[in-house]
């Protein structure tokens, strides 16, 4: 008990002595600190300000990037297609026969058909 009662005393004694010097400390900047304080928030704002244009720069180099990796992948898919067509070339398509029209007949001969009307127009009379 008396270790306890002395130690609360110690730690009262000790806190009393430390109110004169925490009481006594001027927490007043002098003008050259205030100068040089805002000077340092003058230099964190710029600092801010360059910061969000790199990120906003950035942020365009990345879209413009992006754009240009897909233009690079259209660009080579649309090749690997048109290497795929000339190494199959002439059948490009496979099923071209299905859907290739047949040739137009050939043209009648309009003196047999003239031969011929005139033969059907003679036994009629």
């Amino acid at each position: 008990m008396i270790r306890i009662r002395t130690l609360r005393s110690f730690a009262a004694i000790a806190v009393l002595g430390l109110v004169p010097l925490v009481t006594s400390c001027s927490n007043k900047a002098t003008e050259e600190q205030m100068k040089t304080l805002h000077d340092l928030d003058r230099q964190r704002d710029q600092l801010k300000t360059d910061l969000q244009h790199a990120q906003d720069n950035l942020r365009d180099a990345q879209g413009k990037l992006a754009n240009a990796d897909r233009d690079l992948a259209d660009c080579q898919s649309d090749t690997r297609a048109a290497q795929a067509g000339l190494a199959m070339w002439p059948n490009v398509w496979p099923d071209s026969a299905d859907w290739r029209l047949a040739p137009p007949p050939p043209p009648v001969d309009s003196t047999m058909m003239k031969k011929k009307h005139h033969k059907t127009g003679g036994n009629a009379q």
